[in-house]
């Protein structure tokens, strides 16, 4: 009997020694319109079901340590939160058009009050065209020393005060990459000796935007004067990148998840043996490893898969309807403004094969609440060839994108509706030209 006493006491004091992982966020939403609050961190984009008769909703995290979270409250309106093993948050808010102002509760309030408070370093202004590089840096050690102070004065824990030191700092490095200097040799060790590499920033949704801007800045700056890098010449070219630059392995699996990813779907092998050696989240890895096997379905020879989409005129075009000339699709969005971008290059295009055997098709993957909005950037913009939207038909769209829906993305069939290349160059590309002289056998 005294032994069972003991091993219920031993349970119970295991039980009670457990450290309590489980926080939440609830939203206690007024005026619900139907737009559920999007959650984001780390990989994942996860939206928050809302009671309509209520307007409450709750999402769960089992944390081992602290992170910031973003956290769509409002369509375009994203606030950063930080979460901790243990302790919940509360947002009360109103979703009607206009409202700006939320309410925190929870152990966790006083940490939203203090990351969503007017600019905290709104008494220091940066010239990012100042050609005196030591001046900018000496700027940004102001705001970090005046935003470290301010978080010094309150009486928030110190666990919240140690990882909100670093996410201040990150903020200011990035004043250093949205300034422009002549001497690139200075702004180089500039970038080389203030830019921490430390694991532990990844919990900073900020340090990680840094860490993808850092190498696309070094690749700007290093690449021959002139040429524009696309497709694999710039996936390589930012592997050297990541390879010469980092060493912890945490940080070079990030950067190899978000210069790879999107590619799992090209069959490339030499890419696919590099993002499985360095990234290490299963659930990343699986979805890698589901669009590698899909590639084969979009290789060069395989009959584009079937569709039958809507214009802007209202009347429903089919693959079938655009066999018997070459097809350049575009996929693109009206939100999308490396998509516009390539509208000119692609107007240019259209008048230049105008009349001979090559349709230009832009398949718009706008949601469908967002019809009008796209007709209207039609018109605006002026755009010709035929205009079809996707209709939310996301299973089709998920077949040349497996890994990540990306936009823009180009896809040229041959006259028989097969897939010629299903990543094809932009248009702004002057191998997109070239390739239809060749398929139209036109010379220069």
């Amino acid at each position: 009997m005294r032994n069972i006493i003991f091993i219920l006491f031993a349970i119970l004091a295991t039980a009670c020694s457990q450290p309590n992982t489980k926080t939440s966020i609830r939203f206690e939403l007024r005026d619900y319109t139907g737009d559920n609050p999007r959650i984001i961190y780390g990989w994942q984009n996860r939206s928050v079901a809302i009671d309509s008769a209520t307007g409450i909703g709750i999402m769960e995290f089992d944390l081992q340590s602290p992170i910031y979270v973003t956290v769509e409250v409002r369509k375009h309106e994203r606030k950063l939160y930080y979460l901790e093993p243990g302790e919940n948050l509360t947002l009360a808010y109103s979703m009607k058009k206009g409202e700006k102002d939320i309410t925190y509760g929870g152990g966790l309030a006083q940490e939203a009050q203090f990351l969503n408070q007017t600019k905290l370093y709104s008494g220091v202004r940066i010239n990012f065209r100042n050609t005196d590089i030591q001046r900018i840096v000496r700027q940004m050690d102001s705001i970090i020393d005046l935003n470290q102070n301010k978080l010094k004065e309150t009486n928030l824990s110190p666990t919240f005060k140690n990882i909100e030191n670093k996410r201040i700092q990150t903020d200011a490095w990035m004043i250093l990459l949205r300034s422009q200097f002549s001497d690139t040799t200075q702004y180089l060790e500039t970038l080389k000796t203030t830019i921490q590499e430390d694991s532990s920033y990844l919990v900073i949704p900020a340090y990680e935007e840094l860490l993808e801007q850092y190498v696309r800045r070094l690749v700007s700056l290093q690449k021959s004067k002139g040429r524009i890098l696309e497709g694999t010449d710039l996936a390589d070219a930012r592997l050297d990148c990541i390879f010469k630059t980092f060493h912890h392995p945490a940080i070079i699996g990030y950067l190899i998840d978000k210069t790879l990813f999107h590619l799992g779907d090209s069959g490339i092998e030499k890419y696919e043996q590099i993002y499985k050696q360095y990234v290490k989240d299963p659930e990343r890895l699986a979805l890698y490893s589901e669009a590698c096997k899909k590639a084969d379905r979009i290789a060069p020879g395989q009959p584009c898969p079937d569709f039958s989409f809507q214009n802007n005129q209202g009347e429903t075009i089919s693959l079938a309807d655009l066999k018997g000339k070459f097809v350049y699709i575009d996929m693109w969005a009206t939100w999308c403004g490396p998509c516009k971008g390539e509208m000119p290059s692609l107007l240019k295009l259209e008048e230049e094969f105008a009349g001979q055997d090559i349709l230009f098709v832009s398949l718009s993957v706008d949601r469908n609440k967002d019809i009008e909005l796209w007709k209207k950037t039609i018109k605006e913009m002026g755009l010709g060839g035929i205009q079809l939207h996707l209709g939310e038909n996301w299973e089709w769209l998920k077949i040349f994108m497996p890994a990540s829906i990306s936009v823009p993305r180009f896809v040229l069939l041959d006259r028989e509706g097969k897939i010629i290349n299903a990543n094809m160059s932009r248009p702004s590309d002057k191998a997109t030209a070239e390739k239809f002289r060749e398929l139209l056998n036109q010379k220069k």
